[in-house]
């Protein structure tokens, strides 16, 4: 795990180190073992290493072939051995350890489509000096990030905003489509970052330029796997099936030359992936949990329990400092603005772990692939719903459900109650898009103005329904959340949160044969009138406490709400006293939601903590300009 950084140009110019030094710089906690940086006339790559298979072998960039291929790469690839025994047999000769190494070899034997035959957790650079071509790959699902931009004369990529920033070859213009998408989502859709001239490669994707042309090809998609399978195999089958591919995930991803350990929350994803590392470990396993003096909020007792029934060296901790005195470190991790209230105790846990491991196993993607969340269940309720007489809806039941008090609760009755009604009447896909919106398109013109005008954040999530119209809507439903909420969201902040202390973390439900084996089991695995993921439970039966699996989903947010009344009250006014170049701040539907808010009247804290990381994000990591006398050479 890493961060990687680099240009290419299409002419040749005399390249300053300090570009890479600066950009380099920008992102060393992502990297705090070494770092190494390499360029000729045409490219220069930098790399920040967190150590952790081939410790003396592996240090980047790396060449290949008499130098004339070199990459930098952040991640891990599980089937290295075995993708090198292959190569091996084709004539290739390795002189290190280093999956790095194995990758390189791949991309000279198969090209760039050689991405398709990694099992791994990726995302990498290699230039041909020879073709002065570029390639840039991501993994299946995005789990790790990697961005660009991109002109005829030159590209500039990163794992990190921050430190494409840093080159100063990249000017900060905000894209008021992107803000759109995270008013509305809390995070941005599709290829977009939050600048206009940035893109994301997307998941399973690689990205060719060459001499000023730019080629995008998808080597792996989820949806040929949405149609569930046709099979004459019995569900106990299909249960002990699902439980071998968990098993072989996990053991899997336990590939390291550093010791591993993993997060628990004591919910059954999590719980699962514990259980199949206990059984490989070759040392006590140490487990992390991280809770809140709330006690709707905290999940220790829970944790407790499992790490116990497994004898697991088990730390937690609960967050009692001050948010205020953190809030500067966890914006500078976001590197973008993120909206998920959940990135707090991630940063928390993440920061306990690091201080014994580097490496953790989570049981992130659970949720998206087994249909895991509330939003499957009111996807269900929505069917009824919506032939419910529309007059009815909006003079009756609307109103009524407006006059519900709010509670301080994680993510009460009465929240989910109120978010259903409001957009549950309806197209069942724009239902589903609204489970989670925070501010809708009335509310996203008054923060907007014209900037943004007719943008429509639905537009491109509905597009991703279109992407598998022909599978039953619960597929249609995960598939969407896996491409929008699941790769710009929730991987985003495990990414941010744990590289931001140097921590790699490992989601072995995400591994692609799972997810595909998932997709295809019928529906009523994953989703049985409004019990949800059916699979799992069946087939961790007898190997977890049936306390765990009977647990409802909590979640990981954090008490937002009560923080904005009390400890980052002050903060959150002082952001709206300064004013924002992105957003009306002082429109008098801010003005409003906060008074309602702070004097417990409605509970706007979801919308309240996105709004004030937007606005903290502009002004720790948008307004600071990086020097540009070092790169003008490049401009």
């Amino acid at each position: 795990m890493c961060g990687i950084v680099g240009y290419a140009t299409r002419e040749a110019s005399a390249a300053d180190a300090a570009i890479l030094r600066t950009a380099c710089a920008a992102m060393g906690h992502r990297g705090p073992d070494g770092e190494g940086r390499w360029h000729d006339d045409h490219c220069g790559l930098g790399h920040r290493r967190l150590s952790i298979i081939d410790l003396a072998g592996g240090a980047q960039p790396m060449s290949y072939s008499a130098g004339r291929y070199w990459i930098v790469f952040n991640g891990e690839i599980y089937n290295y051995r075995d993708l090198r025994k292959q190569l091996e047999s084709l004539g290739h000769r390795f002189r290190t350890a280093s999956d790095t190494e194995v990758i390189l070899a791949a991309f000279v034997e198969w090209g760039p489509e050689g991405a398709s035959r990694l099992r791994g957790i990726f995302a990498y650079a290699i230039w041909d000096s020879e073709l002065r071509r570029l390639v840039l790959a991501r993994d299946h699902i995005g789990v790790k990030p990697l961005m660009y931009s991109a002109r005829q004369d030159r590209i500039v990529f990163s794992s990190e905003l921050k430190a494409i920033l840093a080159t100063g070859l990249v000017a900060p213009e905000v894209d008021p489509y992107a803000v759109s998408d995270y008013l509305a989502l809390g995070y941005t859709l599709g290829r977009k970052t939050i600048l206009s001239d940035v893109q994301r490669v997307e998941p399973g994707t690689v990205v060719v330029w060459r001499d000023g042309t730019l080629s995008v090809r998808q080597f792996w998609s989820l949806a040929e796997a949405a149609q569930e399978m046709a099979s004459t195999d019995s569900t106990n089958a299909r249960v002990e099936e699902y439980r071998a591919r968990l098993q072989d995930a996990v053991t899997t991803q336990m590939v390291s030359d550093v010791p591993v350990g993993a997060f628990l929350s004591g919910g059954i994803d999590s719980s699962s992936v514990v259980c199949y590392m206990r059984s490989q470990a070759p040392q006590t396993l140490k487990t992390f949990s991280m809770g809140f003096a709330e006690e709707s909020y905290s999940e220790l007792t829970h944790a407790d329990q499992v790490a116990s029934e497994f004898g697991t060296d088990h730390h937690s901790e609960v967050v009692n400092e001050t948010l205020e005195s953190s809030l500067h470190t966890l914006i500078e991790a976001f590197d973008e603005p993120l909206g998920d209230t959940s990135i707090v105790p991630t940063y928390f846990v993440s920061r306990l772990a690091r201080r014994y491991v580097k490496v953790v196993l989570s049981g992130d993607g659970a949720d998206e692939t087994l249909a895991g969340y509330d939003t499957y269940a009111a996807d269900a309720l929505q069917r009824w719903y919506r032939h419910v007489p529309a007059v009815l809806h909006s003079r009756i039941v609307f109103p009524a459900s407006r006059l519900v008090p709010d509670s301080r609760r994680k993510v009460s009755l009465n929240y989910k109650l109120k978010q259903f009604v409001s957009q549950a009447h309806g197209d069942w896909r724009r239902a589903h898009y609204g489970w989670r919106l925070l501010f809708d398109d009335v509310q996203r013109r008054a923060l907007l103005g014209g900037v943004a005008s007719g943008h429509d954040p639905y537009v491109e999530y509905r597009a991703c329904f279109d992407e598998v119209s022909h599978a039953g809507e619960l597929n249609q439903a995960l598939y969407v959340d896996i491409k929008t909420w699941l790769a710009n969201d929730i991987l985003v902040k495990v990414d941010r949160a744990s590289m931001s202390v140097g921590l790699e973390a490992r989601v072995p439900f995400l591994d692609p044969p799972l997810m595909e084996y998932s997709m295809r089991l019928p529906s009523t695995l994953k989703m049985e009138g409004l019990t949800r993921k059916v699979v799992l439970r069946r087939a961790m039966k007898g190997h977890l406490p049936d306390t765990v699996l009977r647990r409802r989903k909590s979640g990981f947010n954090a008490p937002v709400s009560d923080w904005l009344r009390g400890s980052l009250r002050r903060t959150f006014e002082d952001l709206l006293m300064a004013g924002s170049t992105l957003v009306d701040v002082r429109h008098p539907a801010i003005s409003a939601a906060w008074s309602d808010h702070e004097k417990g009247r409605a509970d706007y804290g979801f919308r309240l903590w996105a709004l004030m990381s937007l606005l903290m994000w502009e002004r720790v990591v948008l307004r600071r300009q990086p020097s540009s006398q070092a790169v003008a050479s490049l401009r």
